[in-house]
């Protein structure tokens, strides 16, 4: 099973992410939207910062998910290179962002979001019980 892919949007980015669980839908989304600001690459894994999230559905959930890593890239200016998630229920999760300082002269910078938005936001099922998510981002 593909991980996601990046979806073209009018000024903005989408990415459709798939997983065989919730947990594994919520970290393939998050490397996507990790692998579109920077090459993963370029990053060490020198750094931990732990990751909380709630919300009433699972589309609250995923936006608060991706929206504290993005604040903690913008506050604490590090960039990630993975996420794992330890906790996981439909109303809140918590989990492992690991990564390191932002270094323009060692890291390879794509380009920044600006926001996480609910515009065209699924978060389902499919019958054969994966899940898949469509993200769209403010750049």
């Amino acid at each position: 099973m593909r991980r996601y892919e990046i979806i073209d949007h009018t000024a903005d980015l989408g990415i459709r992410a798939y997983g065989k669980t919730l947990p594994e839908l919520f970290e393939n989304v998050a490397l996507g939207m990790l692998e579109t600001i920077a090459d993963l690459d370029s990053i060490d894994e020198k750094r931990e910062i732990e990751i909380n999230a709630q919300g009433n559905t699972l589309e609250d959930l995923l936006v608060a998910f991706l929206g504290e890593l993005l604040f903690q890239h913008e506050v604490e200016e590090i960039l990630f290179k993975r996420v794992e998630i330890l906790q996981f229920n439909k109303d809140n999760l918590s989990a492992v962002a690991y990564g390191e300082e932002k270094n323009p002269q060692k890291q390879v910078i794509y380009t920044a979001i600006k926001n996480v938005t609910y515009h065209q936001l699924t978060v389902e099922q499919s019958a054969d019980g994966t899940w898949e998510t469509l993200v769209i981002f403010d750049l």
